[in-house]
């Protein structure tokens, strides 16, 4: 089938209610819409403390992480759920599913937070984070969002990257290496008090 012609079917199938069935070729699964938005939300802000806001966040980032997931290179510590999930998505379900949630409004998860600590969290991100991810805002959107993200998400994340269980950048990994828990839980609170 050719690309426009698979254009061409997505269009049908979307406009008849199908959404992304067209997606479900045997060995896939068969509504990997449906399958993300359990945890994410069908508006991709989701509600779980551990689980990432991912509206609005680059089409790459998502298809990053998925595949990450896919290929074993993150692991999935507080369940095993997105680490199966993404096992069964084909490689255009990934690029379907992120394109879909990137284009969805990002809304920040406007959890509390402590001052003082936000405070210490806004001088580690502006000396190691701000270049890439913004210093009172979120920065380059093929940089991830972590302005307003999930606090329970994040304190995850960057204990991974911390402790080199997570695939990163060799920039980012001399700076999340080098963070303590203490520094972790001040960045996760700077983050947490974003607002729009």
């Amino acid at each position: 089938m050719t690309r426009m012609t698979k254009h061409k079917v997505f269009l049908l199938l979307l406009f008849s209610g199908a959404g992304f069935a067209f997606l479900a070729p045997a060995t896939a699964t068969a509504d990997p819409l449906r399958m993300c938005t359990n945890c994410h939300g069908p508006d991709g802000l989701g509600g779980d403390a551990n689980t990432p806001i991912i509206a609005g966040m680059a089409d790459v980032v998502q298809e990053d992480a998925l595949f990450a997931y896919k290929d074993g290179d993150r692991t999935c510590t507080i369940g095993p759920i997105m680490c199966k999930m993404s096992q069964k998505l084909t490689e255009d379900q990934v690029t379907e599913l992120a394109a879909h949630f990137a284009a969805k409004s990002f809304s920040p998860a406007n959890e509390d937070f402590d001052p003082a600590l936000a405070e210490k969290g806004k001088a580690i991100n502006a000396r190691d984070c701000a270049i890439c991810h913004g210093a009172d805002e979120p920065g380059d959107p093929e940089s991830g969002i972590l302005h307003g993200q999930r606090k329970g998400y994040l304190r995850i994340a960057l204990q991974q990257y911390a402790a080199g269980e997570r695939k990163q950048m060799p920039i980012m990994e001399k700076k999340t290496t080098a963070l303590s828990a203490d520094d972790i839980e001040a960045l996760v609170n700077f983050y947490a008090s974003f607002r729009l």
